[in-house]
């Protein structure tokens, strides 16, 4: 598989954005060859840590103990480095998770809007130039329903964590969710009880610890 030659992570405020953190302090340990990486986050890092979520708190702890407080890949709030990232990148979406309920509004409206122009600017002859990896839910789609809350990500592929959630196997789910894999997590089989969910999670994950999901 080609690298992209740009990757722009975006992360929101909950579990997804520091998850997204995580995903580029480590994408930076490991000396990835992307040669632009850069970290769009949805609040100011120098704000008072105290303010935020215990993870994310810890995200930005270990982003600056292991990159060495090099702040000049975080950009905060610039929606325009989602919207003009150019040819052959892909876009990191950790915006929202779940359980929305509500239409989405500021920050998290406008970085959607943004990561949906960047592909639609940035194609050409029919081709994805611009593609979209969202964590678990492309943000702004309700996981029970399906259905866009206001607005959603429209992205290229969908990287479920641990559980298969409803709503991203309806029918109207799928011009959001794109292609649809699904990862194993640490959270165990018994997690979420029952022996008919430890069955599926078994039969889910028997080939491997990530898997492409067939729908229907």
């Amino acid at each position: 598989t080609t690298l992209p030659q740009k990757l722009v992570l975006v992360a929101g405020k909950g579990n997804n954005g520091a998850n997204v953190m995580a995903a580029a302090r480590l994408l930076r340990m490991r000396s990835i060859p992307i040669p632009i990486m850069h970290l769009i986050v949805l609040f100011d890092e120098d704000d008072d840590h105290q303010s935020k979520r215990p993870n994310i708190r810890e995200q930005l702890q270990l982003y600056e103990d292991w990159i060495g407080g090099d702040t000049e890949c975080i950009f905060p709030f610039d929606y325009d480095k989602i919207r003009n990232c150019g040819d052959n990148t892909i876009i990191v979406d950790g915006v929202l998770g779940t359980g929305i309920t509500k239409p989405v509004r500021g920050a998290a409206m406008e970085a959607i809007q943004a990561m949906n122009e960047a592909v639609v600017g940035n194609s050409s002859s029919g081709s994805r130039s611009v593609r979209i990896l969202s964590i678990d839910m492309p943000s702004g789609l309700n996981h029970v329903s399906g259905k866009p809350e206001g607005m959603a990500v429209r992205a290229t592929w969908t990287l479920n964590l641990h559980m298969l959630k409803f709503g991203q196997l309806t029918e109207e789910a799928k011009e959001y969710i794109g292609e649809l894999w699904s990862a194993e997590t640490s959270l165990g089989y018994h997690t979420f009880g029952g022996e008919d969910l430890v069955r599926k999670f078994r039969q889910l994950y028997e080939k491997g610890p990530i898997v492409k999901v067939q729908y229907g």
